[in-house]
């Protein structure tokens, strides 16, 4: 017999998720930091077993998240993006290793300042692309160049999570681990590379023998099985997910079902995730403020920098390159995932995502008029007004 009191926390839950985005909607919150606001405020009267109630959502989150970036990919795709190459490369050095120095220096940690860098680097692709939607700049020149770079930041944090992965099951860093992840991120993009025509022929018989309704029943139970076997043996579950979807032909009708189907439930465990995230996250002041300072001037400055350098090289002028710049500010849901890792830094985490994201929003509504300001755009010379008769 179910538990009603199940059924009451699971409900309440969900209701305080629906309230915090609704009144925080109005004040342009984002709603991965609404989601978050919803998790601490809810520590004050939830019992901690809420987690027990909605785990399954908090463990499918990671996986379905990975697995619709996937699905936005193709092979083609990935190796089409020579020309971010450079940009990218920029704005993960730049943001990257900084971090891990100042955090080092600080805690002489290696795995605390490795998740801390892993922290600073991404911008959040979901708030990224929520702003430009809203204020309609989707057509700027800027916003394909930034989506492209959140591409790269996401096949690069897809590596670092497999890092990661390995670190946390071993309990600590070792150099073992780390030739390990990398070589298994190489190994399966070559055998999923060679078992794409494969997967091909299999989703053409999944769309002519199966019902329409059934199919997400086995796109989901083959996720989740083959997510928790690359678990058992080591492995991302998070770069499972992602080439599975990225073997999931564009054109077929698979991948019009499973994004019918599935989205809403992505949608709904992510929520779920960032609530968790900062339910159990272990919350206080349990770092040096002046290290939360400091990686908070040099993340934003930093992010300024590499994005405005890498839009001079992607062949922007300085006035695109600046709005491009001033809109890349908020971290978010990568920042997130990997400061659940590591609970020592999930504080730190906390307060870098809740103040970027103010941040990067208000950057992002100024970053028209700013660019504009600094580098107004130069008027066409005309012929002389003719003087009065």
């Amino acid at each position: 017999m179910h538990n009603p009191q199940d059924l009451i926390l699971a409900g309440s839950v969900f209701l305080l998720l629906f309230s915090s985005a609704f009144l925080l909607s109005k004040l342009k919150v984002p709603y991965i930091l609404s989601f978050m606001l919803a998790g601490f405020l809810g520590r004050l009267f939830l019992p901690h077993r809420a987690e027990d109630v909605l785990l399954i959502f908090e463990y499918a989150a990671v996986i379905l998240l990975f697995f619709f970036i996937g699905l936005e990919y193709s092979f083609e795709r990935l190796a089409g993006m020579k020309r971010l190459i450079k940009p990218g490369l920029i704005d993960l050095f730049i943001n990257f290793v900084p971090a891990f120095l100042i955090s080092y220096a600080f805690t002489k940690n290696f795995l605390f300042s490795f998740v801390v860098a892993c922290i600073v680097y991404p911008s959040s692709t979901a708030i990224t692309a929520k702003l430009f939607m809203d204020y309609k700049r989707l057509i700027n020149p800027e916003a394909e160049f930034l989506i492209g770079i959140l591409i790269f930041e996401d096949l690069i944090s897809i590596i670092l999570i497999s890092i990661l992965t390995g670190f946390t099951l071993k309990g600590e860093p070792d150099p073992l681990s780390l030739v390990r992840a990398v070589f298994a991120v190489f190994l399966l993009f070559l055998l999923f590379y060679l078992a794409r025509e494969i997967s091909q022929r299999f989703f053409n018989y999944i769309e002519k023998g199966v019902e329409e309704e059934i199919i997400p029943f086995f796109v989901l139970g083959f996720l989740l099985i083959s997510s928790g076997i690359s678990l058992s043996f080591g492995l991302s579950d998070a770069l499972i997910a992602f080439m599975l979807g990225v073997i999931v032909p564009e054109n077929s009708r698979t991948f019009q079902i499973i994004e019918k189907s599935l989205s809403d439930l992505k949608e709904f465990s992510v929520g779920i995730f960032f609530f968790m995230f900062a339910f159990n996250a272990k919350l206080g002041l349990d770092f040096d403020p002046l290290l939360l300072f400091i990686l908070l001037i040099v993340s934003v400055a930093l992010k300024l920098l590499s994005t405005y350098w890498g839009g001079i090289i992607y062949g922007f002028n300085k006035r695109v390159a600046t709005r491009a710049s001033l809109s890349f500010v908020q971290r978010g849901e990568f920042s997130v995932i990997f400061a659940s890792f590591h609970p020592p830094a999930q504080s730190l985490a906390f307060a870098l995502v809740l103040i970027t994201t103010l941040l990067g929003s208000f950057s992002f509504l100024l970053a028209p008029k700013v660019s504009q300001k600094l580098f107004p755009a130069k008027g066409k010379k005309g012929p002389p007004p003719v003087p009065p008769s």
